[in-house]
């Protein structure tokens, strides 16, 4: 009781409240995502307490995280690189007229995620970023290998084309250094290529800058200007007419944000085609499907929370935005690992409250100001686009500040838009861009490892049967088939 006075003494509220409104407004503004936010705001943390450093960083992330669904859902512009899955579903909904109803979805949704991730932070830190730390560059590319099995079901009724993204997506990762030779690859002599293209200005520009271009030959606005803008509370309560999707996805985005490494990307987007598999409508996904929704943003709050757990109790970063939260405490001379729960009970305590407090402080917020992020949709195209424009360019550039990677966006842009009006998944290539990179990596790690030998995938015991499970996936589609004939047959 004394650490949840602490979390709710007016001066720890005030700085939920000012992180949650800041977390939102950067989240929803596309590139720049929580470790601009964390970075860009952790000097305000210095004359804090660590307490109230970490309350104020927490709220920050979460409302940051789902902030980005909001341009995501209203625009098809992720805010942040993890709501690209986001888009898959909820843009179509907007294009429906039902964008309040979407961004009501994706506030509980976001909310049951965050919960989740926080009630394993609080009963089972410890002991899962312990088995973490037996995850190695075995398992990580066993990992990536299982993600990338997903290509086919993430195509919309189209295998080949699937893959056939999903390979440009892993060609794409290829190109600049090696992280373990340190080889140039691709680079044609150019120096801004050494550093691979990098993930949000393509995402922006197929995803963003590529709708922009299909809404320039539509005349009028999304919705009609003198539509109401409706169904914020109807969706809040439809989240909980699918219980499983939100358990499914929650315990998924905890798992997926306790391993170092793999964070929002890929829990949102694994989730969101696994929650596809398992649907009896999956054809409906991609058109504004509930579970759709549900599954990315879902993860999306598990992770926010989980992911933090490797970094508090073993003092392991296993994200750029965990590594911001052990900047804060360093900074206020606390150490974290196994002293960190042993000596600072009462401020672990502390913390948990103001993380829970954290993820009603953003859901409030969403809801309230729904109906006013929806007015966008609005808007005429012939001031939407160029808005969609300005937002994609200083997204673009605003990370590294490199005019190429507009250019970069650019080219991005124009052939997301020939992809799109072709049918070609987008989301296939974001997965490989997404899990290729991990995949090439840790396979050159556990191959220097093992001294060249392939035997260190099978004498691992989580790497074993991570075969097991890919070897499954890939045989299921036959043995139901085979499974479904002799049924038939009998």
């Amino acid at each position: 009781m004394s650490a949840l006075l602490t979390a709710i003494s007016p001066l720890n509220l005030i700085y939920m409240l000012v992180g949650t409104v800041l977390g939102i407004l950067i989240g929803a503004a596309p590139g720049l995502g929580p470790v601009f936010a964390l970075a860009i705001l952790l000097p305000m943390t210095y004359s804090m307490s660590a307490t109230s450093s970490v309350i104020f960083l927490s709220a920050v992330y979460g409302a940051c995280c789902y902030g980005g669904s909001i341009s995501a859902i209203l625009l098809n512009t992720p805010g942040t690189p993890g709501n690209v899955a986001t888009c898959f579903d909820g843009y179509p909904m907007t294009r429906k007229g039902e964008a309040g109803r979407a961004l009501g979805i994706s506030t509980v949704s976001s909310l049951v995620g965050g919960l989740f991730g926080v009630a394993a932070f609080a009963l089972l830190g410890n002991a899962l970023a312990q088995l973490s730390l037996k995850i190695g560059a075995a398992e990580y590319f066993l990992l990536a290998v299982a993600g990338l099995s997903l290509v086919a079901l993430a195509a919309k009724g189209n295998a080949l084309k699937g893959i056939i993204m999903g390979g440009l997506g892993l060609m794409l990762t290829f190109i600049g250094r090696s992280v373990v030779t340190g080889d140039k690859r691709f680079t044609f002599g150019t120096v801004y290529l050494e550093d691979g293209l990098q993930f949000i200005p393509i995402v922006i520009g197929a995803f963003a800058l590529a709708q922009a271009l299909i809404l320039v030959n539509e005349k009028g606005a999304m919705s009609a200007s003198d539509s109401k803008v409706s169904g914020v509370m109807a969706g809040t309560r439809e989240v909980f007419k699918f219980p499983v999707p939100l358990i499914r996805s929650s315990v998924l985005g905890t798992i997926i944000g306790i391993v170092p490494g793999l964070g929002i990307n890929a829990a949102s987007f694994i989730t969101y085609v696994v929650e596809k598999n398992a649907a009896k409508d999956k054809d409906t996904f991609g058109e504004g499907n509930t579970k759709g929704l549900i599954a990315p943003q879902t993860a999306i709050g598990a992770v926010t929370s989980s992911a933090l757990i490797p970094a508090f109790a073993l003092g392991v970063p296993g994200s750029s935005s965990a590594a911001l939260f052990l900047s804060a405490l360093s900074i206020h001379g606390i150490q974290t690992g196994y002293s960190f729960y042993s000596k600072n009970g009462d401020m672990v305590s502390t913390i948990i409250w103001g993380m829970l407090l954290a993820q009603f402080a953003f859901a409030i917020l969403g809801l309230l100001g729904a109906k006013y992020f929806a007015k966008i949709t609005e808007m005429p195209n012939s001031l939407l686009v160029p808005l969609i424009l300005m937002l994609s360019v200083v997204g673009a550039y605003a990370t590294r500040r490199q005019i190429m990677d507009v250019v970069v966006m650019l080219v991005a842009a124009v052939v997301g838009y020939c992809l799109e009006r072709n049918k070609f998944p987008l989301s296939c290539l974001v997965l490989g861009l997404i899990l290729g990179s991990l995949a090439e990596d840790n396979y050159c790690r556990a191959m220097r490892l093992s001294g060249n030998s392939w035997s260190i995938f099978i004498t691992r015991p989580i790497s074993l049967a991570l075969i097991i499970v890919i070897v499954v996936c890939f045989a299921w589609p036959f043995l139901k088939k085979a499974f479904g004939k002799k049924n038939a047959e009998g």
